[in-house]
């Protein structure tokens, strides 16, 4: 097997290992299976370390309208399992928290772990949250999910960013905690570009001018995104790949390189990387575990030339977390 570099921006792994005893998990029928090292779900870390040096950000899912139990609590639950995991199995997995280690990990032949937040619902009207967030390893938050919290309204509703919210902004700026707009609405990314002081991150966003679902991103969006530095993680949701889509087998690597080809014309070069969704959604027949990447790595680099493939597997990525640490 050939071995690529991956640096991956999103995925909902921990999740589904740690939180199905909690809505919407315990709905959905999502059972546990295994743990971080060997499971059956799309991420296992003794899998992915077969495919070669492998970055991976675990997000942590705070689903809206939780009953059952607190979004902070979720968020700490979820959190102490990531971390018990990562500190039972320190000989495959070491939990980043300075990108500007990630090499030394890699070349341990260890899978790097960068712990991240999507919603920002946890931190409710506390600021302090981000101290802990900070302290906990966190590397990125996405402000909403499809809701409205404290923060911002998700593409399902239409608020933009509250006052609180700009404070949050500046309190995850100014700890490098890298601002994710993914699920953030139209009004709300546009009121977040006009106070940022960092790049940001869209980590699992493709565009709407490919598929018209309103999770992706317009080209001005895009367009701002890498204008200010940041990144954009593509997406393998079949829902934000293709209109229409509802099979596993309804989304082609042509439908998916048709996104790579428009942020690519569009001048995203240098700020398109992988944000696969894994565990958290469905995705291609022929994209849906970790081993697959590498058949995905030996396509783009068919369609659009090794440099651009290396770009969007890894190299962005890792040079977006690098400054984001140093800028």
């Amino acid at each position: 097997m050939h071995e690529i570099k991956v640096f991956d921006l999103h995925c909902d792994t921990i999740d589904t290992l740690a939180m199905t005893d909690v809505e919407p998990y315990s709905l959905f029928g999502v059972t546990p299976s295994g743990d971080l090292l060997d499971n059956d779900h799309a991420l296992a870390v003794n899998r992915m370390r077969r495919i070669g040096p492998w970055t991976q950000c675990f997000a942590i899912w705070v689903p809206d309208d939780l009953h059952s139990i607190s979004p902070l609590e979720f968020y700490r639950r979820a959190r102490n399992y990531f971390h018990a995991q990562v500190a039972q199995h320190a000989d495959a997995v070491t939990q980043v928290r300075d990108a500007r280690t990630l090499d030394s990990v890699l070349a341990e032949g260890k899978v790097a772990a960068l712990l991240t937040v999507e919603n920002g619902s946890p931190i409710g009207d506390d600021l302090g949250v981000i101290d802990e967030f900070a302290h906990d390893g966190v590397k990125m938050v996405t402000l909403t999910w499809n809701g409205r919290n404290t923060i911002a309204s998700g593409h399902d509703t239409t608020d933009g960013l509250s006052s609180f919210g700009r404070q949050v902004v500046r309190a995850l700026e100014d700890r490098r905690i890298v601002v994710d707009v993914s699920h953030l609405n139209d009004v709300g990314f546009w009121d977040l570009m006009r106070m940022v002081r960092r790049p940001i991150a869209a980590s699992h966003s493709n565009l709407r001018a490919v598929c018209g679902h309103r999770r992706n991103l317009t080209d001005d969006q895009f367009r701002a995104i890498v204008d200010g530095g940041g990144i954009v993680g593509l997406n393998y949701c079949i829902e934000f790949v293709r209109d229409g889509a509802a099979r596993p087998r309804d989304v082609s690597f042509e439908d998916l390189s048709a996104h790579i080809e428009r942020f690519l014309d569009l001048g995203g070069e240098r700020a398109i990387a992988l944000g696969s969704d894994f565990d958290g959604c469905t995705t291609p027949d022929w994209l849906d575990t970790a081993e697959k990447n590498t058949g995905f790595y030996q396509r783009v680099v068919g369609c659009f030339g090794t440099t651009i493939a290396n770009r969007l597997f890894f190299e962005n990525a890792r040079a977006f977390f690098v400054r984001n640490e140093t800028v």
